[in-house]
């Protein structure tokens, strides 16, 4: 009987990465969001180790540029993507 205690600990371990990892892969600006609050939150706290982890824990600062969300980092200067649309002319014959 003493042995049930760590196979429920384990299967709680792992149902909650499981519902980690499912919540970043569906609905990521919620999740960021939660990082972010978690991280700013350690970052206030005392403890030097608290602090460290929040750092840790903070998502990356949404910046403009290269690698910022602003395009889809293809590194050259020119237009990221070709466009979805094109011109359609219509000829009449003759």
């Amino acid at each position: 009987m003493n042995s049930l205690w760590w196979q429920y600990l384990i299967i709680g371990l792992l149902v909650a990465a499981s519902l980690l990892y499912m919540a970043r892969k569906l609905a990521p600006a919620v999740s960021w969001r939660w990082q972010a609050r978690l991280g700013s939150w350690l970052v206030r706290r005392r403890g030097a180790p608290w602090q460290a982890l929040g750092q840790r824990i903070l998502p990356p600062a949404r910046a403009g540029g290269c690698g910022g969300g602003a395009c889809d980092g293809c590194g050259d200067s020119g237009d990221a993507l070709p466009p979805l649309e094109q011109k359609i002319s219509f000829h009449r014959r003759r």
